[in-house]
């Protein structure tokens, strides 16, 4: 019995899509920071290793990371004159879409 598990992880690609919560828009040149994180392995003392990536978002308020390991990412969006926006997603899927509402600031009483 062999275990079809091979010890790298799978890689695949992501798609962030930037909308502003009210009206569906999508929102151009939003910031975004993706976090994740590359297992270490025991047998060869090598530790995790971290990784950050950053990007904008185009005309359709999309963009597509390549060669991200798949598990748990970490998503952060700002946006000028927006709330800021961070999530812990389960990334699982290859083209898996992660789909962000961004909303206006609320107004100063």
């Amino acid at each position: 019995f062999r275990s079809t598990e091979t010890k790298e992880r799978p890689i695949g690609s992501l798609i962030v899509e930037v909308k502003e919560s009210e009206t569906g828009e999508p929102i151009s040149q939003a910031r975004l920071t993706l976090q994740f994180q590359e297992p270490g392995d025991v047998t060869r003392l090598k530790p995790p290793k971290k990784f950050t990536y950053s990007a904008k978002t185009n005309a359709q308020g999309r963009y597509k990371f390549t060669n991200i390991n798949k598990g748990t990412i970490h998503l952060y969006v700002t946006m000028e004159r927006h709330q800021s926006f961070g999530k812990e997603f389960e990334f699982d899927k290859d083209n898996q879409v992660f789909e962000v509402k961004l909303k206006k600031p609320q107004p100063l009483l």
